[in-house]
């Protein structure tokens, strides 16, 4: 049984422990006061479990995320300083909704923050979370620009062993859920499966500067990025971070920024109607997509038409993949890629090493492709090998 229950009955949300209340409030009223209350008496390790309904929370708690004390966030349910196992009743069952106008330029919103207290305190040594749909009501927030961390989860600090698994994020002012670090470390082994990200303005799902984790059956619509793998500035030097993406579905932008040895295989990606989306983008770091299907717009004559951008320092192998747009495999700066045993359709080039803004030292090498359309387009400074 669960250490504490929370549930709907009649017109309230009742919060018990043991049997006994602890809390009550009207269920059209404001569900932050409870929550904390019932969240406040999990004890470190144990168990919350969340009924069907819908519950509302206003965003009054406020949390420094640097250690200076700056970087100021806002939320509904904070979890500080605790590693515990939440269970709703199952996506569509059990609604965590953000109020209206709780964000605004200037007031950054988490609606469910999890992390230590302080800038590098660590975080939790075993968290899971099942079963909710968290609904960010994104027509009623404010319109600003997304700052970096805001969405409908944020999870932050050095820790591992977290399950995000049988969720829903959806219309949300900034990202869907953010596995994040505030500078102070990796979340290790920590899985995110069999989640759905739609209409959020940021990120669907993004794991920042994560290691040894995954990445399996999920899926982002209409968000800006649908999966944003992240790591760090020191990405020449840290090793292998070990982050894997499994059919993953989506109708927006992939991003691996700085990520040591990740693999994406059976990825179903078509940016055909996305808005101001390059594709498969990787900057820097290393890794290998594999039979996947990676889509975008043939018409749209520019990188927005990529179906893959990749660029810096990158080295991306692509095997067994097929891919389709106005650029197939785009590589520019300094990226190395090579291709295997791909089917690349395209109207501006397959392989594309163009770019009139930096420097070009890229190169591709394509061994058992299958092309159509304008094979290819470099200039000074690319290198182009086909076995």
């Amino acid at each position: 049984m669960a250490n504490v229950e929370i549930y709907q009955s009649g017109s309230l949300t009742i919060a018990k422990a043991g049997g006994k209340q602890i809390a009550a409030c009207q269920i059209k009223g404001n569900a932050r006061a409870l929550f904390k209350a019932a969240i406040d008496t999990v004890p470190n390790g144990g168990s919350l479990n969340i009924g069907k309904g819908r519950y509302v929370f206003s965003a009054p708690y406020a949390l420094p995320l640097n250690p200076d004390g700056s970087n100021i966030f806002y939320c509904g349910i904070p979890i500080i300083d605790k590693g515990m196992h939440i269970s709703g009743a199952g996506a569509g069952q059990t609604i965590l909704q953000l109020a209206p106008g709780q964000r605004r330029e200037g007031r950054h919103v988490a609606l469910m923050l999890v992390r230590g207290k302080r800038g590098f305190d660590p975080g939790y040594s075993s968290f899971s979370l099942r079963g909710v749909t968290f609904e960010g009501d994104r027509a009623r927030q404010s319109i600003a620009a997304p700052h970096d961390g805001e969405g409908l989860l944020l999870v932050g600090s050095q820790r591992s062993n977290g399950t995000f698994e049988n969720l829903v994020f959806q219309n949300s002012h900034g990202a869907g859920m953010y596995l994040g670090n505030n500078g102070s470390g990796p979340g290790t082994n920590e899985t995110v499966r069999n989640v759905i990200a739609r209409n959020c303005a940021a990120e669907g799902i993004m794991l920042d500067t994560n290691k040894d984790s995954q990445v399996v059956d999920c899926q982002a619509y209409g968000c800006r990025v649908g999966l944003f793998l992240n790591g760090n500035d020191d990405w020449r030097t840290r090793g292998s971070d070990n982050v894997t993406a499994t059919r993953f579905k989506t109708d927006s932008q992939i991003t691996c920024w700085q990520v040591n040895d990740f693999k994406i295989s059976s990825l179903e990606m078509d940016c055909s109607k996305a808005k101001g989306a390059y594709g498969l983008v990787v900057r820097d770091g290393s890794g290998q997509v594999v039979d996947s299907k990676l889509k975008s717009d043939k018409k749209k004559a520019s990188a927005y038409g990529s179906a893959t951008y990749l660029y810096r320092g990158a080295v991306v192998s692509l095997v067994g993949c097929d891919i389709s747009g106005y650029y197939g495999i785009r590589a520019i700066e300094k990226a190395k890629v090579r291709a295997t045993n791909c089917d690349i359709s395209a109207s501006g080039a397959c392989f594309a090493m163009v770019d009139q803004n930096a420097p070009m030292g890229a190169s591709i090498i394509a061994e058992g492709c299958r092309t159509s359309g304008k094979k290819l387009e470099t200039m000074e400074g690319a290198t182009f090998e086909e076995i």
